[in-house]
């Protein structure tokens, strides 16, 4: 097998972007190397498909912990309602309890005008009556108090529980308020992504259509006949092409173009695609200065543009041939 044939097999696609990275920095350059490429897009086209997937994805779950929130936040308003029986109860006994102790108050001021021990002599009665009544009143004395203090329990534990009640209503209804938001962040993000595809795919679909007409371009110009020997890229005044500054030594462009072409600059491989002693690319042709086709210009025109393109962009522009330069 040839080196013609063996460079045929390299995909055209992989030897665009050979020298699209090998002609960064270059001024001149073809249309079809210009800004990202096909499978640049493509491989974005795949990335914004999985975020698009992931964003959906996610959908159902914030969806479904939005009801879980608002199922707490039913529940927590129940409970509140539940309750309020209850605070109707202690408040009825509040009212019953405030108003023996405010019958109490009025008994007990009526009976402030009159000394006990007066009212005891004045009724006939003994001091064993007194000491009785006197027992009573401590003892309803402890009961007010006790009554007091049971009112007072009562109502910091009715507040308790309207708090706690309150307070899983608020965070509920913060639960479901945050679920909500969260809901809407994923749908937005998803419809995002989703925009974003559909401008990708849209690229795509341009850039394809830019590389098929470069490729109909090239294929045009390949059909062309070549005329042996001819060269359309004008030669230097002098007839010789300058040497190329840091460029590679005779030695290894003989290398590469035996590994190429063996070394015919006439030669033609990859279906047309790969031109003369170096296996040029048209596209690549152009960026390093050539005109026309590769395969008619002079053989030290070639050398000279080899030699270029390797200063520029090292021996991998030929990725096959490269370990032959060593």
């Amino acid at each position: 097998m040839g080196a013609a044939d063996r460079i045929s097999f390299i995909p055209m696609r992989a030897r665009l972007a050979i020298a699209a990275a090998a002609l960064v920095g270059i001024a001149v350059v073809s249309l079809a190397l210009a800004g990202p490429g096909v499978d640049h897009a493509r491989s974005r086209i795949r990335v914004l498909e999985q975020r698009v997937i992931t964003a959906t994805e996610a959908i159902p779950a914030a969806r479904l912990a939005e009801r879980d929130a608002d199922r707490r936040l039913s529940a927590a308003r129940e409970r509140l309602a539940q309750i309020q029986p209850e605070l109707d109860r202690r408040a009825g006994a509040q009212r019953a309890g405030q108003l023996v102790l405010a019958g109490r108050l009025r008994d007990i001021y009526r009976s402030t005008d009159l000394d006990p021990l007066l009212a005891v002599l004045l009724s006939g009665g003994d001091l064993s009556a007194l000491a009785a009544s006197q027992a009573d009143q401590e003892r309803l004395a402890r009961e007010d108090v006790s009554l007091v203090e049971h009112l007072r329990d009562d109502r910091r534990q009715v507040a308790r529980l309207v708090a706690a009640r309150t307070r899983d209503r608020d965070e509920a209804a913060a639960a479901v308020r945050d679920a909500a938001a969260h809901r809407a962040r994923v749908v937005t993000l998803r419809d995002q992504r989703t925009g974003a595809l559909r401008q990708a795919r849209r690229e795509l679909t341009r850039l394809q259509a830019r590389e098929d007409r470069a490729d109909a371009r090239a294929a045009r110009r390949n059909a062309a006949p070549i005329a042996e020997g001819a060269s359309n890229s004008g030669t230097p005044a002098n007839g010789t092409w300058p040497p190329i500054q840091g460029g590679p030594s005779k030695a290894v462009l003989d290398k590469i173009a035996q590994c190429e072409s063996g070394g015919n600059p006439r030669s033609i491989g990859g279906g047309g695609s790969f031109r003369g002693k170096y296996q040029f690319m048209t596209s690549t042709w152009e960026a390093v200065g050539g005109h026309g086709d590769p395969a008619a210009a002079s053989e030290s025109e070639q050398d000279y543009r080899a030699a270029l393109l390797f200063e520029r962009a090292g021996a991998g522009q030929w990725p096959v041939c490269a370990a032959f330069a060593n």
